[in-house]
């Protein structure tokens, strides 16, 4: 706003001082000739006025000119970033998505490691109680063999027991 008005300033000083020009050159009268046309006599006040204000659209027309074209300019730069703001937000989506699969598959693996984990301590438990069972097992059958073996030893003494005879041939 403050630019906007400092231009308006400006603007009617011009104004202004090309009155002022006018109304002190308003006698001198001048011919003009340009490209072969010839005109009248016109005063040379008249003659400011004129091209004053030609310049003034001449200059307005360029600078509506390079407004649009900026315009048009920044139209397109919008429109190409909202398409890349686009394809970005649906790269974030399809990202997203992802990262929530592979949370899903890696709770999903997760949970069926514990119950990897699970299954091993319950194989190791029952490994152990086998074993355990195995070396009673063991232990029980090599006691009953060892009282197999005494009782069977001691049936053989009851068994080769035999009369002791006496005389020269004695067993010993």
């Amino acid at each position: 706003m403050k630019k906007f008005s400092i231009f308006i300033t400006i603007l009617l000083v011009i104004l202004i001082a090309s009155i002022v020009f006018v109304l002190q050159n308003n006698a001198t009268v001048v011919s003009l000739k340009f490209f072969g046309w010839t005109f009248p006599a016109v005063s040379v006040g008249l003659l400011t006025i004129v091209a004053f204000f030609a310049g003034f659209v001449v200059m307005w027309l360029i600078s509506l000119m390079l407004y649009f074209g900026s315009v048009s300019r920044y139209k397109k730069e919008i429109k190409s970033r909202d398409k890349l703001i686009k394809q970005l937000e649906e790269e974030k989506n399809t990202l997203n998505s992802e990262i929530e699969k592979l949370k899903k598959e890696i709770i999903e693996k997760d949970a069926e490691l514990k119950r990897l984990n699970e299954n091993i301590e319950k194989s190791k438990a029952e490994s152990n109680e086998i074993k355990h069972s195995q070396e009673k097992a063991v232990e029980n059958a090599s006691n009953k063999e060892s009282n197999d073996i005494k009782n069977s030893e001691n049936n053989v003494k009851d068994t080769e027991e035999k009369p002791k005879r006496r005389g020269i041939f004695r067993r010993r």
